[in-house]
């Protein structure tokens, strides 16, 4: 499916969903992502209380991602509503913790690989074309792990679900071996929500509170199409 169909399908999903439901939901996503901004703009360093905030974040992120995929699993299957902190067990607090210090490591490993290529460069006097072409790899290489990491809160959230015991690793693995070939698609998919996001901007993030929801649904659709092709490939 191209990046219009999932997002047609999305919001069709999004409308059997109440409003009072998806709504609070969606406001809470749009605070999550905000808050630790604003607090780290105030306090100009990076606090105790900050990264807190950011580890909060990103629970309350995927519990969104959870939350939304079990949304549309009730929607299209059939079964409970889930509740809103579905994705905020033990289990899942255990897991999302151990994969967000290897995500952070893996991500951090990339980063500090590109502030040093910026420095090296400036240091060596590199050419500036081969300066910015280094940098231009670097950054193409953290989207790429980021978009091949985008479907592990999904997998973990499988496994808790099913009771299957793997290693958080094992998960990450797992994640990974869905977004093969898949990665073009999940680029496509995120750049067709750069508009939207330009206009959550100009909205001071209240527009947000609808395209969370929508955005998470999106890619929960991405997730159910993966797995069924990744089966239908292993027959």
């Amino acid at each position: 499916m191209t990046a219009k169909e999932i997002r047609a399908l999305a919001r069709e999903n999004l409308k059997q969903i109440p409003k009072k439901i998806y709504m609070p939901m969606g406001l809470l996503l749009v605070l999550a992502n905000i808050i630790p901004n604003v607090v780290d703009y105030a306090t100009d360093s990076k606090s105790g209380v900050f990264f807190l905030l950011e580890i909060a974040a990103a629970l309350l992120t995927a519990n969104g991602y959870i939350f939304f995929d079990r949304w549309r699993n009730k929607i299209q299957k059939g079964g409970e509503e889930p509740n809103a902190w579905c994705g905020l067990t033990g289990q899942h607090i255990a897991r999302l913790l151990i994969y967000g210090v290897i995500e952070a490591l893996i991500i951090g490993t990339v980063a500090v690989a590109i502030a040093a290529a910026v420095v090296g460069s400036a240091i060596q006097q590199v050419s500036v074309a081969v300066s910015i072409i280094l940098l231009i790899l670097l950054v193409v290489l953290l989207v790429w792990i980021e978009l091949r990491l985008t479907y592990v809160v999904y997998v973990i959230d499988d496994d808790v679900r099913t009771g299957q015991k793997r290693s958080v690793w094992a998960e990450i693995g797992a994640g990974w071996k869905l977004t093969k070939g898949r990665v073009w698609k999940l680029l496509c998919l995120n750049l067709s929500f750069l508009g939207w996001y330009i206009l959550t901007a100009f909205t001071l993030g209240i527009l947000g509170i609808w395209l969370m929801p929508y955005y998470n649904l999106a890619i929960a659709e991405t997730y159910e199409q993966s797995k069924e092709e990744l089966l239908i490939s292993n027959k």
